[in-house]
């Protein structure tokens, strides 16, 4: 469970990062990240090769990648609709910029799944009921952050809320789609992690 939060926080806080430093460096923040995002793709690589039968198995390994290519992008995006303000508007610069800083970083995590896939497909009979409860979470997670956007849009009238453009709005709603994506492998995840644990026990 530590290595899982582990994981996801320092995913979320590289993504922040690149928003942050965004437009200080002579490299684009989302070139940086792909960057970033293929070599830690390449030695995980490595290190489950090196783990043979011990390795995760194929869902499992998708998990790991999805989770941590969703949660630097959302961590990304969410910063940088910040810095940017609520009055966000499509076709300037700074909207440019975080499209194409968005969009290398789907891209770098793309390329990362493709390099830490399992070579070998594999599976067992715990794959489907562990999918089943982080659909069930992921499918809660987008319900209530749904409902509370539908809450604040329509009865919040001024402040920074009442400032949110369409274009803004848009992307919040991208937002709450992969965080809903991020719920699914963090439960998925735990349950593999207390499986494991649990085999651990019993020998």
């Amino acid at each position: 469970m530590t290595q899982l939060l582990l994981v996801f926080a320092s995913a979320l806080g590289f993504g922040v990062a690149l928003a942050s430093i965004g437009g200080r460096l002579p490299v684009p923040g989302g070139l940086l990240g792909l960057a970033a995002m293929l070599l830690v793709a390449l030695a995980v690589r490595r290190r489950w090769g090196l783990l043979e039968e011990a390795a995760p198995g194929t869902p499992e390994r998708q998990l790991w990648v999805s989770l941590a290519g969703h949660a630097v992008v959302c961590g990304h995006l969410l910063t940088t609709l910040w810095r940017i303000g609520p009055e966000l508007a499509l076709h300037t610069p700074a909207a440019h910029a975080m499209g194409i800083d968005s969009w290398t970083l789907v891209a770098g995590a793309v390329l990362a799944y493709l390099i830490a896939r399992d070579p070998e497909p594999r599976s067992d009979e715990r794959d489907s009921h562990f999918a089943q409860l982080g659909m069930q979470a992921g499918y809660y997670t987008l319900v209530a952050l749904l409902i509370a956007m539908i809450l604040a849009l329509g009865f919040v009238r001024g402040g920074w809320i009442g400032q949110l453009s369409h274009a803004a709005i848009a992307h919040g709603l991208i937002l709450v789609l992969m965080l809903s994506v991020v719920a699914d492998a963090l439960v998925r995840l735990r349950c593999y992690a207390l499986d494991a644990t649990a085999e651990r026990a019993e020998r």
